[in-house]
């Protein structure tokens, strides 16, 4: 457009603006309406603009549900919580126990062994207590991995979300590495994966040397009789770490499954181990008293056994599946790993984790132990 066409339209407004007064005041009023609501808005920016700068953004992290987390700068200060009783063992293997504010531990031992759990409030048992969290306020909630609906909701109060999925080895490693990395443990994460590295190395030395043909077939039960773990839970990945042979085919989504006693009665192991959970509804002298198990061979030659410890559990997803897993190679194959060998490795344990043995509270009678 021509530039004297530019000076036409502006004479012309002018003329417009000033004709009369009423529409000329109307106009300025909405105006400054406009640029008080402006800087409102501006203002609101600004301030979340700096509660953001209270940290930097340092990297980009992967957790257990497959969803990225940020790595902030403040890690070493970031706080916890956790209703996911899996957790409990991670936090203190990397010494981060001082800076959960709430935890659901599995039991008592947790909480007994720990002065920084003992201390820990919580915001509920394996459901959160979205109220209860808001009130605590932690950095980050470290839940399990197949809870999308949990990690949404906690995620609208402004508090990170750390997934993680724990039922191999290699999930156990990732866990600490990403636990560690967020919350700014990254030596104490490698000391972690360095003891169980070796544990594991260890185990597979071990295994390595056991015929195939002297190999067990084995399962694990749960809660009750007709309830195991699923193939691709990390009970069965502890027994065939042990040198056994896992005799379940049926598993989803890391779940238990009901195949029921006729199932469990078919498969017949040579093995069978009875977990250590408290919701359990039988005994393992019950079972070996029932004659509708009688036919069984690991009745037969009497080879049911409870995984250790009621207090501390040795065979659920975690840390300690290491002592699940010698103890059930122990179990299964005496002369290759001895009760005198077990008793060092769950000692080393426990002084690891803690930096003391826990024989007594663990009720470990060594001289009748198998």
């Amino acid at each position: 457009m021509p530039k004297y066409l530019w000076g036409i339209i502006g004479i012309y407004i002018f003329k417009r603006l000033f004709k009369h007064e009423k529409p000329l005041l109307f106009m300025i009023k909405k105006i400054i309406a406009i640029l008080l609501a402006l800087s409102m808005l501006f203002s609101v920016c600004a301030c979340k603009r700096e509660e953001k700068l209270n940290y930097e953004i340092l990297g980009e992290l992967v957790d257990g549900a497959g969803r990225t987390i940020n790595v902030r700068s403040d890690a070493k200060d970031a706080t916890i919580a956790s209703v996911y009783f899996v957790a409990a063992p991670f936090f203190v293997a990397l010494g981060l126990e001082d800076r959960v504010l709430a935890v659901n531990a599995r039991n008592s031992f947790w909480t007994m062994a720990s002065e920084g759990l003992g201390k820990a409030g919580t915001v509920g048992k394996a459901t959160v207590d979205l109220e209860q969290l808001a009130r605590y306020k932690p950095t980050a909630l470290v839940h399990r991995s197949n809870d999308p609906e949990t990690v949404a909701a906690v995620e609208k109060l402004g508090i990170d979300v750390i997934c993680i999925t724990v039922e191999n080895a290699e999930d156990i490693i990732k866990t600490l590495d990403l636990l560690g990395t967020y919350f700014g443990a990254e030596e104490r994460a490698k000391e972690a994966k360095d003891w169980f590295n070796g544990k594991i190395e260890m185990i597979d030395n071990i295994v390595s040397t056991i015929p195939m043909e002297k190999r067990k077939t084995a399962m694990l039960i749960g809660g009750e009789p007709g309830r195991v773990a699923g193939y691709d839970m990390m009970q069965s990945w502890m027994i065939e770490k042990a040198g056994g042979k896992s005799v379940i085919k049926e598993g989803e989504n890391h779940n238990w499954i009901n195949i029921g006693l006729e199932k469990v009665f078919s498969y017949n192991p040579e093995y069978i181990f009875c977990t250590s959970s408290a919701a359990r509804n039988y005994t393992v002298d019950e079972l070996l008293a029932n004659p509708a198990w009688s036919a069984m061979t690991a009745v037969i030659n009497k080879n049911i056994y409870d995984v250790p410890t009621k207090l501390d559990s040795w065979d659920m997803p975690g840390f300690s599946c290491v002592l699940g897993i010698m103890y059930m190679l122990h179990s299964m194959y005496p002369e290759y790993f001895s009760v005198s060998d077990l008793e060092d490795e769950v000692d080393d344990y426990y002084r690891f984790m803690f930096g003391r043995c826990f024989d007594k509270e663990l009720e470990l009678d060594w001289d009748n132990f198998k």
